[in-house]
């Protein structure tokens, strides 16, 4: 039986958070970790190639699912709340505090 493959780009915690110009121009993605748990949080995860992506294989607080992904203009963010971008009620507020940090 294989070990099933595990990387941060699919753990419901995951912050994506889009950098650049605009939406147009964007050059690139952060990655953060919601839950705080990843040791060197806040790094471009390089198309979700970067190999730190892989400390999910071991990280405690891995919860399969889909992260959150923040386009650079923040386009539906509303007065601090990011709603629109997050349906799972912890997951938003968690969002919420980080974007407030």
């Amino acid at each position: 039986m294989t070990k099933e493959k595990k990387s941060c780009t699919g753990c419901k915690w995951a912050l994506h958070d889009d950098y650049g110009y605009s939406n147009y121009t964007t050059e690139g993605t952060y990655f953060h970790c919601l839950k705080k748990l990843h040791p060197e949080d806040g790094f471009d995860e390089f198309y979700g190639e970067d190999k730190r992506m892989d400390f999910a294989q071991e990280c405690p607080g891995y919860q399969a699912g889909e992260g959150t992904a923040l386009d650079c203009d923040r386009q539906e963010e509303k007065d601090g709340d990011f709603a629109a971008y997050q349906s799972d009620p912890e997951v938003l507020a968690a969002v919420n505090a980080w974007a407030k940090s």
